[in-house]
C-alpha cells in the first residue's frame, strides 16, 4: 500500500522555478543591469564635465545617441535626462526581479546551480570586465600622454584639448562597470561555494574566464612586442634626421624631438600592456584556482591552452624564419645596408622573444596538467602537444623545401632568377621548420608502442599530413599537366613555360614524398597493431562524479577480470 506521504510533491523550499519563468527573470535582469551601468556612468560623466567646464562628450557606451555638439548646455540636459530615465526604469525592474530570483535561489539548490542563472552572471561579468578593460586603457592613455609627453603632445601628437574631462568620463564608466563586476563576481563565487553547479553552468564560467584571459594575453603580447620593436628601431637603428627643404620666407613648423617621440610611444603602449596583463592575471588566476579545486582541467581550458601554444609557436617560428631570411639574403647578395638590416630584424626578433616566453609558460601549464592526470591522461596531453608542433614544423619545412628547391633550381638552370630575399625565405622555412618537426617527431617515435599507434592524436596528425600531401599532389600535379599539355599542343616551350613546369614539378614531388612517407607510417602502425592482436579498440565512457572515478574504474576492471582477450586501460 502506498501512503499519501510517498505521493506528495517536493517541499516548497526545494522546488525550483519553472524554466520559462527563470528565463524571464534573468533576461530582464540582464537588460536592466546594463541600463543601470550606462545611466550611472553617464550621470558621473556629465557631472565631471560641468565641474570642469568642458564641452559635452558623446554618451558613454552609446556614442551614436548624441552627435550634435553645438549646444553644450542642451547637451548636458539631454544626456543627463537620458541617464536618469534609464536609472528610473532599470533600477526598480532590476531590484524586484533580482529579489524574486535570489529568493528562488535560496529556496532551491537546483535553482542556484542552474545554467540560466550562471549565464546571466557570466554574461554580466564578461561585459563589465571588458568595459573596465577598454575604458581603463583610455583613462591611463590620456593621463600618461599628458604626464609623460607633456604640453608638446597637444601640438605634435594630437592630445585631446579637454583630456581631463574625457579621462573623467572614461573613469566614470570604469567605476560603474567595476562596481557591477565585483557584485556579480561575489554572487558567482557564493553560488560555487554553496552548491555543485550543473555541467552547463560550470562550463559557462570556464568559458568566460578563459575568454577574458585570452583577450588580456593577446593585448599584452602584441602591445609589448610592438613596443620593443619600436624601441629597437628608434634607439638602435634610428632614421637619420633629414631636414626638409622649405622655400625662403616659409616658416618651418616645429618638429618633435627624439626624446618626445620615444615618450609618446611609451605612453601609447603602456596602457594596453598594463591592462592586458591585469585582465589576463585576474581571469587566469581565478581559472587556476577553479581547476585546482576541481582536480581536473575542463575541456575549454585545454582548448584555450593549446590555442595559445599553436599561435605562439607559429609566431616564434615565423619570426625566426623572417630573421634568418634577412641574414641569409644579405649573405646571398642582397644590397641592404646595416641600418636597414637592423631595423628589419627589429620587426622579428622582439616578437620571437615575447612569444617564446608565452610558449614556454603554456608548455609548463601542459606539464602541470599532465602531472594531475592518470597515466593515460598524461600520455594524451603529451601527444597532443608534440604532434601539434610537429604538424606546424612539417608544413613549414615542406613549403620551404618546395620553394627553396624551385628557386635555387631556377637559377642553376637559367630559367629565371629569384631575388635573394625570396630564396632566403624559403631556405629559412626549412632551417626553422625542419628542426621543429624533427625534434618533436623524434620525441614521439621514442615512445612508440601499441598505445601510441592507436592514439587519436597520432592518427589525426598522420591523416592531416596525408590530406595535405594529397591536396598538394592534386593541385600542383594538375597545374603541371595543364602546362605540359599547353606546350605540347602549341608546339612551343618558352622560358616562362619551362619555369612553371619546373616549379610545379618540384611542388608535386615534395607533396608525393610527404604522402609516401606518411602513408608508409599508417600501414606500419596497422601492421604492428594487427600483429599484436590490438587492431580493434573500444572506448567505454563512465558518467560518474569526479570523486567516484577511481571506484568506477575498479568496478569495470573487476567485471572484466579473467577476460584474456580484453585489456582495460584507464
Amino acid at each position: 500500500m502506498v501512503s499519501v506521504q510517498d505521493l506528495s510533491l517536493p517541499a516548497a523550499q526545494d522546488r525550483p522555478v519553472p524554466a520559462v519563468q527563470r528565463a524571464y527573470f534573468y533576461i530582464v535582469l540582464l537588460v536592466a543591469i546594463h541600463m543601470i551601468v550606462l545611466g550611472v556612468a553617464n550621470l558621473l560623466r556629465v557631472g565631471a564635465e560641468i565641474a570642469l567646464g568642458a564641452p559635452s562628450g558623446g554618451f558613454t557606451g552609446l556614442p551614436f545617441v548624441f552627435a550634435e555638439f553645438n549646444r553644450p548646455r542642451e547637451q548636458y540636459r539631454e544626456q543627463a535626462s537620458l541617464a536618469i530615465a534609464l536609472l528610473l526604469v532599470a533600477v526598480p525592474a532590476w531590484y524586484l526581479h533580482y529579489r524574486a530570483a535570489d529568493a528562488a535561489a535560496r529556496r532551491s539548490l537546483v535553482e542556484r546551480g542552474s545554467a540560466l542563472r550562471s549565464a546571466y552572471l557570466q554574461i554580466v561579468i564578461l561585459v563589465t570586465a571588458l568595459l573596465v578593460f577598454g575604458y581603463g586603457q583610455r583613462v591611463l592613455r590620456l593621463v600618461l600622454m599628458a604626464w609623460v609627453v607633456g604640453p608638446a603632445s597637444t601640438q605634435f601628437f594630437g592630445l585631446e584639448p579637454d583630456w581631463v574631462a574625457r579621462a573623467a568620463g572614461a573613469f566614470a564608466m570604469v567605476v560603474a562597470a567595476a562596481s557591477t563586476l565585483v557584485f556579480h563576481v561575489r554572487i558567482a563565487s557564493a553560488d560555487r561555494a554553496s552548491v555543485a553547479l550543473s555541467a552547463r553552468a560550470a562550463d559557462l564560467g570556464h568559458l568566460v574566464r578563459y575568454a577574458l584571459a585570452l583577450i588580456g594575453l593577446a593585448f599584452f603580447t602584441f602591445s609589448f612586442a610592438s613596443l620593443l620593436t619600436t624601441l629597437w628601431q628608434q634607439l638602435l637603428f634610428p632614421f637619420p634626421q633629414i631636414e626638409p627643404f622649405y622655400p625662403p620666407g616659409v616658416p618651418r613648423p616645429p618638429r618633435p624631438s627624439f626624446d618626445e617621440t620615444v615618450r609618446f610611444d611609451l605612453a601609447n603602449s603602456i596602457p594596453s600592456i598594463a591592462c592586458g596583463i591585469a585582465l589576463w592575471a585576474a581571469a587566469w588566476l581565478r581559472a587556476e584556482r577553479a581547476v585546482r579545486a576541481r582536480g581536473e582541467a575542463p575541456t575549454v581550458r585545454r582548448i584555450a591552452v593549446y590555442l595559445v601554444i599553436a599561435l605562439s609557436a607559429l609566431a616564434v617560428l615565423f619570426s625566426l624564419t623572417s630573421a634568418i631570411a634577412l641574414v641569409l639574403a644579405r649573405a646571398l647578395g642582397d644590397r641592404s645596408t646595416d641600418q636597414s638590416l637592423g631595423r628589419d630584424l627589429g620587426s622579428s626578433v622582439p616578437f620571437a622573444i615575447v612569444f617564446a616566453v608565452v610558449w614556454w609558460y603554456h608548455r609548463r601549464v601542459v606539464e602541470g596538467d599532465a602531472a594531475r592526470e592518470t597515466e593515460a591522461g598524461r600520455a594524451g596531453i603529451r601527444r597532443a602537444y608534440y604532434y601539434l608542433i610537429a604538424a606546424i614544423g612539417l608544413a613549414m619545412a615542406a613549403i620551404g623545401a618546395a620553394g627553396a628547391i624551385g628557386a635555387v633550381g631556377s637559377g642553376w638552370l637559367g630559367l629565371m632568377n629569384h631575388d635573394a630575399r625570396e630564396t632566403a625565405t624559403w631556405i629559412a622555412l626549412v632551417l626553422v621548420g625542419g628542426p621543429a618537426w624533427a625534434f618533436h617527431w623524434r620525441a614521439s617515435q621514442q615512445r612508440l608502442d601499441d598505445d601510441e599507434r592507436r592514439s587519436l592524436q597520432r592518427r589525426v596528425y598522420l591523416y592531416l599530413a596525408i590530406l595535405g600531401s594529397v591536396g598538394a599532389v592534386l593541385v600542383f600535379g594538375s597545374a603541371l599537366l595543364f602546362n605540359l599539355l599547353k606546350g605540347l599542343l602549341a608546339f612551343r616551350f618558352d622560358l616562362a613555360l619551362w619555369h612553371d613546369l619546373w616549379h610545379f614539378s618540384v611542388d608535386t614531388a615534395v607533396g608525393a614524398v610527404a604522402l609516401a612517407w606518411h602513408f608508409r607510417l599508417v600501414r606500419a602502425d596497422r601492421a604492428a597493431l594487427a600483429a599484436a592482436g590490438l587492431e580493434e579498440t573500444y572506448h567505454v565512457t563512465l558518467l560518474v562524479k569526479a570523486a567516484d572515478r577511481a571506484a568506477a574504474q575498479a568496478r569495470v576492471t573487476a567485471a572484466l577480470e579473467g577476460q584474456s582477450d580484453i585489456t582495460v586501460r584507464s
